[in-house]
């Protein structure tokens, strides 16, 4: 059962030291750190998927904070979630979440609470978008073809002996779609 340390700059906070400082004092076996590169705000060094990768069950993973571990609630909860189901526990120091306590399942529920929240606040806001668009007329998917575009397509195809891709360019439509309606039946073709 290994002890190991993560630290991590953000674009805020790029003291390292006193974070590895933190992880040294609370009897990390080994630290693992990556720094943003201040002019690029990018990552110098990807070491979380290399941490996650070494981390077995009954391991402890020690963050001086939360936000160095997650960059969004989403991968935040992502990475609790998997934590709880590999058996490796989580301490963060300035928050004061330590899971190998009973306490420290709570945040795991809570977590698991915030994840569920947030997919379902998803769902709702996308349904909410969608029928504000159908209220001001918008319908979702490809706009439909004109009986005189398929006719178009049909006429070019079996009359002209054209190319799909000639067709496609011309009528201003997917070859995909040129085989849609190439395919029909005439029973299906005389509907347009």
């Amino acid at each position: 059962m290994k002890t190991i340390g993560y630290a991590r700059t953000t674009i805020t906070d790029n003291d390292l030291s006193s974070q590895i400082n933190c992880l040294t004092d609370f009897g990390c076996d080994e630290i693992f750190h990556e720094a943003y590169e201040v002019s690029t705000n990018e990552l110098v060094t990807s070491e979380l998927e290399n941490v996650l990768y070494g981390l077995d069950s009954g391991d402890t993973l020690v963050i001086c904070r939360l936000n160095h571990l997650g960059r969004s609630t989403r991968q935040l909860t992502e990475l609790s979630q998997k934590f709880k189901g590999s058996g490796i526990h989580l301490v963060s120091l300035a928050e004061e979440i330590d899971t190998r306590q009973p306490m420290g399942d709570i945040y795991f529920k809570l977590m698991n609470g915030l994840a569920t929240m947030e997919c379902d606040l998803i769902k709702e806001r996308t349904l909410v978008g969608l029928n504000n668009a159908r209220k001001k007329g918008k319908i979702g998917g490809r706009p439909k073809i004109d009986g005189r575009t398929v006719k178009k397509i049909r006429h070019l195809y079996h009359e002209k002996k054209e190319t799909i891709q000639f067709i496609s360019s011309k009528c201003n439509v997917s070859v995909g779609t040129c085989y849609k309606y190439i395919n029909l039946s005439e029973a299906e073709a005389a509907k347009f």
